[in-house]
């Protein structure tokens, strides 16, 4: 079964961090790992920017697992479209970015 990772990168609205934080963590996550075929997830902060600059700060990697990405993909936004998926005001969601990698290649570890 193929395997994919979907990426997001997402910041809080200004001055709404601890809110923003709590939900994503502890509502929204715990939704979307509801979702069919979505095996697990986890987020990080922004530690050492590297290359150029992202007003980005948060990260949330997703482990899908599924034969039609698409199929997964639309029962997502399906289900946050009927209001199945808790909204969250202090979400900067207009700035937020989102993409779906499948794995390619193996996995390589030092």
């Amino acid at each position: 079964m193929p395997r994919y990772k979907m990426i997001a990168l997402t910041r809080a609205v200004e001055g709404r961090d601890e809110e923003f934080n709590d939900w994503y963590q502890n509502v929204h996550l715990v939704e979307l790992c509801a979702m069919p075929g979505v095996i697990g997830a986890q987020r990080y902060k922004l530690a050492a920017p590297l290359q150029g600059y992202d007003e980005r700060p948060y990260l949330a990697i997703y482990d899908i697992e599924c034969d039609d990405i698409r199929q997964t993909l639309g029962a997502i936004g399906a289900a946050s479209a009927s209001g199945k998926m808790t909204p969250c005001d202090a979400a900067d969601s207009a700035n937020a970015y989102t993409v779906v990698f499948e794995e390619f290649g193996d996995r390589v570890e030092g």
